[in-house]
Formats: structure tokens, sequence, C-alpha cells
């Protein structure tokens, strides 16, 4: 039919085609778009019709600082209020609480603030979190 040297050339020819189609379909990556902050404000509050309470505030000045704040309010009157920042030097938060079991502490960039719980809570008999006890075993 053909001779080989034929059969040869033909398949460089095809190759040398398929290598410049793929090198002119070559797909240019896009440009990434790096957009400013821009200023917003937006917040939420809801209750559950049961006592239960919810909410949260933020805001951005527009120069990447973030302030904000969110928390709840459960049946008892235990809280929990965390007010934070976040921007160029990390997030910081203070949590304000009044839960059973948390303690004064600053675990790094978060502060906790905590006042005794509400006497409803109490009332259930609810006890301070027992230290776990790693258990070896054989």
């Amino acid at each position: 039919m053909f001779p080989a040297f034929s059969m040869k050339f033909f398949g460089f020819c095809m190759i040398t085609i398929l290598l410049k189609l793929v090198q002119s379909q070559r797909v240019l990556e896009p440009i990434p778009v790096v957009q400013p902050p821009k200023p917003y404000n937006y917040g939420f509050q809801f209750g559950d019709g049961l006592g239960m309470s919810q909410f949260r505030q933020e805001s951005a000045d527009g120069t990447g600082e973030v302030k904000g704040s969110y928390g709840y309010i459960d049946p008892y009157g235990a809280t929990r209020n965390v007010e934070y920042n976040a921007g160029a030097d990390g997030y910081r938060a203070v949590i304000k609480s009044n839960e059973p079991g948390l303690a004064n502490h600053a675990p790094a960039d978060a502060v906790y603030v905590v006042q005794p719980p509400p006497p409803a809570v109490v009332a259930q008999g609810l006890r301070k979190p027992v230290p776990i006890v790693p258990v070896l075993l054989k």
C-alpha cells in the first residue's frame, strides 16, 4: 500500500500539526481582580418565642477593619456575648458570659469575662464540669 517511509513521514506530520494545534489553544489564566474593602453594616436579631434569642451585628469601615458582636440568651437567662475586632492585627475577641462551668481566662486573643450563672440555671442543678481523667487500657 504505502511505503514505510511515507507512513513515518505522515505520522511525523500529524504529530507536528497536533502539537501546533495544542499550543495555539493554550488557555490564558485569568488575572485575579483585587477589590478594595468596602464599608458595610449588617445585623439581625430573632427569638424562637420560647425564650431563646440570638443576635449578630457587624460593620466594616472600608480599610479592612471589621468590628462586631454576636450572642444569645437562653430561656433560663444564660447568656453569651462575643465582641470582636478583626483586621491587620488579627482577630481579637472579648467573650462575656454567665454560662455555668466557665471561668475568667485569656486563651490566644480571646478574653473571657464570666459572671455567676443565673438563679434559674443554678436551680436546674447544673454542676461545674468535672475534669476528664484519662483511662489507660491494658
